[in-house]
């Protein structure tokens, strides 16, 4: 295939991710239809399904980009700050992000029980996301600020258990505050290794 045939696929692709991640988040996975995006993007569904055989298979570029962002936010937060201020960093931005995709994540976890298909894809997004967080972690352990000496998968599930129960508290009502101190106590625990 040329390659501006290529580029020009890659550009419609992201078009059209971008345009279902805003409908996805606003009307949720069973809410959202392929007619609904492809009217959002002024072209028919047929057009769309060249893309995307699916709405499954567009959920998941989708939740690509949302590891993509996730990463951006692991990077952002950390670059050139302490343990510390880069705690506070990622949880104010992840106290920002994750509730977007809560209700979303919610709703696909519940279909996952009925579909198979939605099973294997989220439990493959699951591990998918720990790898970005784990792979983030083996880079902080190469510039000193995680210890060496801890396993990055263990510490990428404790992050992340901690993380989301936190967030999920702060949604029943825990004061944000407490929330971001805990976060941070817990943090600069599990980083060390003694």
């Amino acid at each position: 295939m040329p390659r501006i045939i290529q580029q020009y696929r890659e550009e419609v692709r992201r078009k059209i991710v971008d345009a279902a991640y805003g409908i996805f988040l606003e009307k949720g996975y069973t809410g959202t239809t392929m007619e609904e995006i492809a009217v959002h993007l002024g072209v028919t569904k047929p057009a769309l399904y060249q893309y995307f055989p699916g709405k499954e298979t567009l959920y998941a570029a989708v939740t690509d980009r949302c590891r993509e962002e996730l990463y951006a936010i692991l990077d952002r937060s950390y670059k050139n700050r302490n343990i510390r201020d880069g705690s506070i960093a990622l949880f104010d931005a992840l106290a920002d992000f994750v509730p977007k995709y809560n209700a979303m994540y919610v709703e696909m976890t519940l279909l996952g029980e009925r579909n198979d298909e939605i099973k294997t894809m989220l439990r493959q997004d699951r591990r998918k996301d720990l790898q970005v967080v784990e792979q983030f972690i083996v880079s902080q352990q190469e510039t000193g600020l995680v210890s060496r000496g801890l396993d990055p998968r263990t510490l990428a599930l404790a992050c992340d258990a901690l993380i989301h129960g936190l967030l999920m508290d702060i949604m029943m009502g825990l004061d944000k505050n407490e929330a971001k101190a805990i976060w941070i106590a817990g943090l600069e625990r599990l980083i060390r290794a003694d």
